[in-house]
């Protein structure tokens, strides 16, 4: 049986879900990249759809797995924006 560790290190030592900060930076900056007002905002849109369908079961997945451990880390953390959210 392998072992799986749990980093809370480096970026994640203040955002749970730096892969999902990203893809909010780039979902802004196309919706103000992109002179199209249906285009531009589209990704903001699939974001907003792709966070909220996934976040919460990843989360779930993280307790079940790590329990007390990481019920703290979340505790001392933010989901996405440093000091914000």
């Amino acid at each position: 049986m392998s072992s799986i560790d749990f980093i809370t290190q480096g970026v994640y030592y203040r955002i749970r879900h730096p892969m999902y900060s990203a893809l909010v930076l780039y979902s802004l900056g196309h919706a103000l990249v992109i002179p199209n007002w249906v285009a531009g905002p589209a990704n903001l849109v699939a974001f907003a759809i792709l966070f909220t369908l996934r976040v919460r079961a990843e989360e779930q997945m993280m307790s079940d797995t790590f329990g007390d451990e990481y019920a703290t880390y979340v505790a001392r953390t933010k989901r996405l924006v440093p000091g914000v959210w």
